[in-house]
Formats: structure tokens, sequence, C-alpha cells
């Protein structure tokens, strides 16, 4: 017998909303997996703002050309010091009430102590503070690179981070200035490498502050052969990068523009004073043109 038309269309139907029903699991599945790498992107990328935000306080804590769109982390240093200190005066009026009843020796040696922690040289501070940063460093880098590998990250990436890490490490131990400020300055280098694997259309404008900054820091040094080769980095990677940007920042990329040249020209000149002027401007409208990125 052959089937009936009633049965063959209810089969008909039953295969089509069979289907529709396997095709929307289907779709559900992968908004939720897409949805879910996005929270982990997001998550990872504010770890990753927080290495950038300690890194760059070790550059600002010795007196480096820091991104000015990172100067809380500074104000947090600063006003954790004035606790410090504020601390200190206190503990040290009381071991002064105390010791006022004591007579002889212990007085004597009370007196002796507080006077070497008068002396302690304010260098000595500075530098207990970048190792600690640096510790911190070496921490938040242990739980970020994991993180950064389940999203794709390679080998290289992580082998080139813990070395920078480890070289900034060991120059800190030398208490070299420009030596750790150069370390610092190439791993931020290293942390731009991460932003682009995470897409971040911040990114470029982040690695165009490592060309300016090591402008800046062989200049100090009067290596004008240096100051010039990173210069022309600059401009050949701001070149490439400045007709990426859209109508929000063009503001924002037509002064970087003009600072960016201008920097350029001063390297030519070879005249420290200037190079540092411009390229504190480069730095400052780099910071703006990421907090527009960030606001779009």
């Amino acid at each position: 017998m052959k089937p009936s038309n009633g049965l063959f269309h209810r089969t008909i139907l039953i295969t089509a909303a069979l289907c529709l029903f396997l095709t929307s699991c289907g779709n559900n599945k992968e908004e939720e997996s897409k949805k879910k790498e996005q929270q982990e992107q997001e998550k990872a990328i504010k770890a990753l703002e927080e290495i950038e935000a300690l890194n760059e306080t070790i550059i600002q804590l010795l007196d480096g050309p820091s991104n000015p769109g990172k100067s809380e982390g500074k104000k947090q240093h600063d006003q954790q010091q004035g606790q410090q200190q504020g601390q200190q005066q206190s503990q040290g009026q009381q071991q002064g009430q105390q010791q006022s009843g004591q007579q002889g020796q212990p007085q004597e040696q009370g007196q002796q102590q507080g006077n070497e922690k008068q002396m302690e040289k304010p260098q000595d501070k500075i530098w207990d503070e970048v190792n600690k940063n640096i510790i911190e460093l070496h921490s938040l880098f242990n739980e970020y690179i994991p993180v950064a590998a389940k999203l794709g990250a390679s080998a290289d990436l992580s082998v080139n981070a813990n070395n920078t890490l480890n070289q900034l490490t060991k120059m800190a131990e030398t208490r070299n200035h420009n030596e750790v400020l150069n370390e610092a300055n190439n791993l931020h280098k290293a942390i731009c490498d991460y932003f682009v694997l995470h897409q971040d259309k911040r990114a470029p404008a982040k690695l165009l502050l490592f060309h300016a900054r090591r402008v800046m820091l062989a200049s100090r040094l009067g290596d004008w052969q240096t100051a010039d080769a990173a210069a022309n980095a600059m401009k050949e990677l701001w070149n490439t990068q400045k007709t990426a940007y859209g109508d929000e920042q063009k503001d924002a990329v037509a002064m970087l523009d003009l600072s960016v040249s201008n920097l350029v020209g001063v390297v030519a000149e070879q005249n420290q004073n200037l190079v540092a002027i411009k390229g504190l401007i480069v730095l400052q409208n780099i910071a703006e043109l990421e907090k527009s990125l960030e606001e779009k």
C-alpha cells in the first residue's frame, strides 16, 4: 500500500522541525562559545593592563619617560609612601616617649637607631620599591601567561616576556637607572605583543610609545645613532598606522602626527633638551589617542 498524502506531509513537517531545532541548538552553542571566549579575552586584557601599569610605575619611580595615561600608579605609590612615613613618624614618637623614662645605655642605643633610620638614603627606598614591583611582575606574569596560552599565545611570546623580565630583574640588582629603564621599555614591547594577540585596538599606539621612549632614553645618554634609528622606526611605524584610525580619533591623530614629525626633527639636530620636550609631547598625544580608542 502507498502511504497517504497526509502521513507523507506529516513526516516532512516533523523532519523540517527537527532540522530547525538542531540548527537552533547548534547556533546557541556557537553563540555561547563566542561569548565565553570574549569574556576570557576581556579578563586577560585586564590582567595585562595591570602588568602594564606596574611596569610604568617602575619607570616613573626612576624618573623615566612614562605613559601619562598610566600616572595613577604613581599617585597610589605616593599615597602609600606618605602613609608609611606617617606610620614611621608615629612609631618614632612612641619609641621616644618610651625611651624618655629610661636612663643610660638603652636610651643612647635607641637614639642611635633613630638616627640611622633618619639617615636612610631616599635612593634606597626607591630601589626597594622598584624591586618590590619587579617581584610582583613575576607573580602577575606567572598568572597571566598560562591564560594567554589558552587564548592562542605562542611559546615564543612567553619565552620573550620571561627573558626580558629576568633581564630587568638582573639590571635592578646593579641599580643602574639607564639600564633598568631600557629593560623596562623592552618589557613594554613584550607586553605590546600580547595586546596584539588579544587584537586590542590600542596595541599599535602602545608599540609607538616603545619607539618614542627608546628615542628619549638614547638621547639622554647622547647615543644619537640609536636615537636616530629609533626615530626612523617610530616614523615608519606611525606612517603605517595613522590612516587606519576613524573620524573619532581625527584630532588625536593630527596632534600625534605633528608631534612625531617634530621629534624626528630635533633628533636630527641632536639637542637633548628639545628631544626631552618633544618626546614628552609625543607620549602625551599617544595617551590621548589611547583614551579616545577606549571611549569608542
